[in-house]
């Protein structure tokens, strides 16, 4: 009989023990949409089922409202939020990422908030951070600049500098984080522009005039291409690239909807754009120069778009759902429709995706499961949060954060450290 070496045998349950109780490629979530702002990550631990008491760690209450989604950094968790006549009274949390505890909170003032605004407050924008500062941004036209730790670094009342935003749902437009500036899209029915200042300071390294976009509630996007970076923004109407170092217009694709707010997607070496309701899907070559609408489309599609929630691409497919609950598959390379379901409830939230599966939540809360390894519609789960869900949820470090009206709840197995 063989002799059993027993450091062998020790290094390798040590191994197992370690491997079962740690997340297997952990990310942060620093910012709207994730690690690459496009609702995916590598995580690999993802919860698949749960309810109102079932996998849920802690369910931490919230002050105020908004739609901003959590932005976790490490073993902290932010969240902005609005309330107060005019929801002028503005709030930065910051909760423990383990415990639910919150280890520090920011009240402010916003300048000058907007006439109309709905459930989502002055607090539309999701903050983002590069893990030494966090930039919030509120539809009060207000940009703030905090270390993790709470420390007010800087900020810049652009509704005094520029005029305050005119728009019906306040502004949504969440900051890009770009080398060492933060860029911001203010599209509205007042004077629209494109702006960036710089992280450390908060001064203008540059701002771009929009005259001819008078709305637009979508995030800006950036996509390597060539030789360059192009800072990728939807407005009314239609698609612009700009040089994100320069401020400078690029090039401009047309036949988007009148008003905007999915953020374009990147992948495969294209654009994939939706605006809506009644718009359409775009797959589109960036680079190129002037006016690209007849040259760089690779294909377009009229079913299925949606007015609030993004689309998501998993590998070769692209999925959406519309706000009244039909959900799509594409095929990301030709357009062709894979498959159409009802997937029941309204939707505002953005859906995301890890581990081979897509999550969709609805206004209800219900989170729809499906597998993206098969180009089949394929459910995994229905499950129930018990209460509603407007803001797009994030996925960091094996746990799945879901904001509601009242709460922060974060979902995921207790045996992840």
């Amino acid at each position: 009989m063989p002799m059993i070496n027993i450091t062998c045998v020790l290094a390798v349950i040590f191994g197992f023990l370690v491997s079962d109780s740690s997340p297997s490629h952990a990310e942060n979530w620093p910012g709207w949409r994730g690690p690459h702002r496009d609702g995916t990550t590598s995580e690999t631990r993802v919860p698949l089922q749960w309810s109102p008491t079932e996998n849920v760690l802690w369910k931490s209450p919230m002050p105020g409202t908004g739609t901003s989604n959590p932005v976790i950094w490490e073993d902290k968790v932010f969240l902005t939020s609005s309330e107060g006549r005019d929801h002028g009274e503005l709030h930065i949390v910051c909760f423990d990422r383990d415990t639910g505890r919150e280890r520090w909170h920011q009240r402010l003032w916003g300048t000058a908030p907007t006439l109309f605004y709905g459930r989502s407050g002055m607090a539309s924008p999701s903050p983002v951070t590069d893990g030494t500062r966090l930039f919030a941004f509120f539809g009060t036209g207000d940009v703030f600049c905090f270390t993790l730790t709470g420390e007010l670094l800087w900020q810049r009342a652009l509704a005094d500098e520029f005029g305050p935003f005119e728009n019906r749902f306040a502004a949504s437009s969440s900051p890009l984080l770009y080398e060492n500036k933060v860029i911001l899209q203010c599209d509205h029915y007042g004077p629209s522009y494109l702006i960036a200042l710089d992280q450390e300071t908060g001064d203008t390294h540059w701002k771009a005039e929009r005259p001819e976009v008078w709305l637009s509630w979508s995030s800006p996007q950036l996509i390597q291409t060539g030789q360059r970076t192009e800072l990728i923004v939807s407005g009314s109407e239609k698609l612009d690239g700009y040089d994100p170092l320069t401020g400078s217009r690029l090039w401009t694709l047309r036949g988007l909807a009148r008003e905007c707010i999915p953020t374009p997607l990147t992948g495969h070496g294209r654009l994939y754009v939706v605006s809506g309701p009644n718009g359409t899907h775009f797959a589109v070559k960036p680079g190129g120069s002037g006016d690209i609408t007849d040259t760089h489309v690779v294909w377009k599609n009229d079913r299925g778009t949606s007015f609030v929630p993004s689309a998501i691409l998993v590998k070769d497919r692209y999925y959406i759902a519309d706000d009244k609950g039909i959900g799509s598959c594409f095929d990301a390379h030709t357009g062709a429709l894979l498959w159409r379901k009802r997937f029941g409830g309204q939707y505002t939230a953005s859906p995301v995706s890890a581990a081979g599966r897509v999550y969709f939540v609805n206004e209800s809360g219900t989170a729809l499961v499906l597998n993206t390894e098969t180009a089949e519609y394929q459910e995994l789960s229905r499950n129930e949060t018990g209460e509603d869900v407007y803001a797009s949820p994030a996925i960091s470090q094996g746990r799945f954060f879901l904001r509601t009206p009242q709460h922060l709840i974060c979902i995921g197995s207790q045996r992840i450290k």
